[in-house]
């Protein structure tokens, strides 16, 4: 008997399925808005096993991985957030296809999600995989799921063929970009590191 496929996230009532298996400790390729993503619950995998998703992957360890999140509560477990000024106002604003870089709480680096002290999460703006989260109420890693240097495997079957072994939440065809921009928010100075301040101030519709 192969690893679970669990359906769609539209399919609501599987979605308790779809927590057991991550609170068990489980990986998952999980359909972001534009991509699907290698996915754990850092919180409940195996904390002898911080390397998995790279190991999964073929990833160079020490490669950031970034995180998505229903609601900025779950970020400030993970994340410090900037208190009012602009960034603030920033991180405040609806929900948009963007990550956030911010400095990591002392939970976030015992649990092996910082880098130099930062850690990198996602809102997503769509809202049933909002909702889905905020029903997680935990952080769920969105790294993107390929072998390493490979591009994004797009289709359920590409999926099941380049790794047999991994659990899947069925999303159909993801065409596995663009990429969301990055901005850090974790000095005064607001910084662009991937994309451009255009992506920032206009909505998007959200991926990995």
């Amino acid at each position: 008997m192969g690893p679970p496929v669990f359906p769609a996230l539209l399919h609501t009532p599987g979605w308790s399925a779809i927590r057991q298996w991550l609170r068990q400790g489980g990986v998952l390729g999980f359909p972001a808005e534009y991509a699907y993503a290698l996915s754990e619950v850092p919180l409940w995998r195996n904390q002898e096993d911080a390397q998995r998703l790279y190991r999964i992957k073929g990833r160079p360890a020490g490669k950031p991985v970034l995180y998505m999140a229903g609601s900025l509560e779950v970020v400030a477990r993970f994340a410090f957030l900037p208190k009012g000024g602009s960034r603030g106002r920033f991180l405040a604003d609806p929900p948009r296809f963007r990550t956030f870089l911010l400095p990591a709480t002392p939970l976030a680096v015992s649990l092996g999600m910082s880098k130099n002290g930062k850690v990198a999460f996602r809102i997503p703006p769509d809202p049933i995989l909002r909702q889905f989260l905020v029903f997680l109420d935990a952080p769920l890693s969105g790294t993107s799921l390929n072998p390493s240097g490979q591009p994004p495997l797009t289709r359920p079957e590409e999926i099941q063929r380049v790794f047999p072994d991994l659990a899947l939440v069925d999303g159909g065809f993801r065409p596995g970009f663009p990429s969301s921009p990055i901005v850090d928010l974790s000095t005064l100075q607001r910084r662009v590191l991937r994309g451009s301040w255009r992506q920032f101030s206009s909505p998007g519709r959200g991926g990995s």
